[in-house]
């Protein structure tokens, strides 16, 4: 999976900057490096964010001493682990035809694009960062 997720990431980005980049405007092409710069901050978080999410499944599934409550606080941390790579692997299968918008967008609609997508990126690694963290403090606290 995690392999997987790393050639995505390569073919959007080899996609993103073979075809017609040189023709966007300073404008456009600031936000659309905004919006990769902080893709490629939260893509080598996929695998780990993966390998919290089997460890909080086996967590919840074994330990059986566990309250009713404390449970579904866990397990609401296991979806958030699973829907940051979701919307992750969404976003990406989204944005794969920037390329094509980049040729067929007026200026404003492709900055206003954009900066959508980079928005929507930055929320998906706060997102992302937000369930690592709290799968993490949930791990640590169990291991006390």
């Amino acid at each position: 999976m995690k392999i997987r997720m790393m050639i995505a990431s390569m073919l959007l980005m080899a996609l993103i900057y073979a075809c017609g980049t040189g023709s966007a405007g300073g404008q456009e092409q600031q936000i659309e490096n905004e919006m990769m710069a902080a893709h490629d901050r939260i893509m080598p978080k996929m695998g780990e964010l993966n390998d919290l999410y089997k460890e909080m499944r086996q967590y919840l599934f074994l330990d059986t001493t566990m309250t009713m409550e404390t449970r579904e606080r866990l397990s609401m941390v296991t979806v958030n682990l699973k829907e940051s790579e979701e919307e992750m692997m969404n976003w990406m299968n989204g944005i794969s035809d920037l390329a094509q918008k980049k040729t067929t967008m007026k200026s404003e609609e492709l900055i206003k694009y954009l900066t959508e997508q980079k928005n929507e990126i930055n929320r998906i690694g706060d997102f992302t960062d937000k369930s690592i963290t709290e799968a993490k403090t949930a791990l640590a606290q169990r291991k006390k």
